[in-house]
């Protein structure tokens, strides 16, 4: 049931990813880009306000500690230290794009939060086992989210220059070709939050990797359909729309095999205050780390983009990506099935050997 419901609460999430490509994308075609940028932070807005709005629903949670807000520290209290933190980020981070300091920060961040994970072991040396497995889904995680977030970069660039568009009278903006991703992930969410058994061995380790093969081998399957794409531009000179669209769809159908099980994992351990620790450096890694990633390798395209055969080096960097995947893939289940082996085979033998 904890596996079902993270899909549902996944698919749920993407109801504003479905809508936000659309508006903003229609809004940058007719309006600018100024207009797509204002329209997204009035969503944003938006979004607050329904969190506001539904805070009364959990009424059980100890909400703000509002003596500690007030509390000085350094001649300030807690929430003047807040409200100055957050006025001095947008200048942080304008210097820290601009001078490319962002690898370094991240590196020390990583530092930092492989420390936190090595205190967690030391304190509960009984979860050790459990603990690495999350390290381990995490590494795995990172690694498909950099494939994922070629979507933003290498793809929407590739449907951009090469992919054929027009569709009823109309040329169908590149910006919501990002929908199509959220789409795949509520339908198919929903189907699979009905389907998960309350009954299934969901603490089975070989279950959990079993889903990440899953979704991988969906994701590694998106970039090999994008590769034909690819090569069906070199052939015909555009590449097909419908083909796009199914390869964007099984991506956004692979995330439902990565992230509620990772979740679903992490939160099972229930160790006090560990899991918001977990799920913290689990989103560093799935997404600023697997992000600074996934621009370095996006280079491999942006760097053809002015020759002639950029359409070839795009086929040939899809299929790669594939490639790649389906490689883990066989890995995993290589490990796997040599685990589930080891596994019967100390069962099978008698108590007394």
């Amino acid at each position: 049931r904890r596996d079902g419901g993270f899909s549902l609460l996944y698919a749920a999430g993407n109801i504003g990813s479905i809508a936000a490509p659309i508006a903003c994308g229609l809004a940058a075609q007719w309006y600018g880009w100024h207009v797509g940028f204002a329209l997204a932070g009035v969503g944003m807005f938006i979004g607050l306000l329904i969190f506001l709005s539904g805070h009364r629903h959990f009424q059980q949670t100890r909400g703000v500690n509002r003596p500690a807000l007030r509390a000085v520290k350094f001649a300030l209290p807690t929430w003047g230290w807040l409200v100055l933190m957050l006025c001095i980020a947008p200048v942080f981070f304008t210097l820290l794009l601009e001078n490319n300091w962002s690898g370094y920060v991240l590196a020390i961040v990583c530092v930092f939060a492989a420390q936190l994970i090595a205190r967690i072991m030391v304190k509960f040396p009984e979860h050790r086992r459990a603990l690495w497995q999350i390290v381990l889904l995490m590494i795995t995680g990172t690694l498909f989210w950099v494939l994922a977030q070629q979507g933003g970069s290498s793809i929407s660039l590739f449907i951009d220059r090469f992919v054929n568009r027009h569709w009823l009278n109309m040329t169908v903006p590149t910006a919501l070709f990002q929908s199509v991703n959220a789409i795949a992930v509520m339908a198919a969410g929903v189907v699979l939050a009905w389907l998960s058994s309350p009954k299934e061995s969901a603490r089975s380790v070989l279950r959990v990797w079993l889903k990440f093969a899953v979704g991988l081998v969906l994701m590694g399957g998106g970039f090999m359909l994008l590769a034909l794409n690819a090569h069906q531009a070199r052939l015909d000179g555009q590449a097909s729309m419908g083909m796009m669209i199914a390869g964007l769809a099984l991506m956004g159908f692979a995330e439902l095999f990565i992230d509620p099980v990772a979740m679903a994992q992490i939160t099972r351990l229930n160790l006090p205050g560990v899991t918001g620790v977990l799920t913290g450096i689990y989103m560093l890694a799935t997404g600023a780390v697997a992000n600074w990633l996934a621009g370095v390798v996006a280079q491999q395209t942006t760097e053809s983009q002015i020759s002639d055969t950029a359409v070839a080096a795009y086929g040939h960097f899809f299929s790669q990506m594939g490639e790649w995947t389906l490689s883990c893939v066989a890995l995993i289940v290589a490990i796997v099935g040599l685990r589930w082996v080891c596994t019967r085979t100390t069962s099978a033998l008698p108590q007394g050997d």
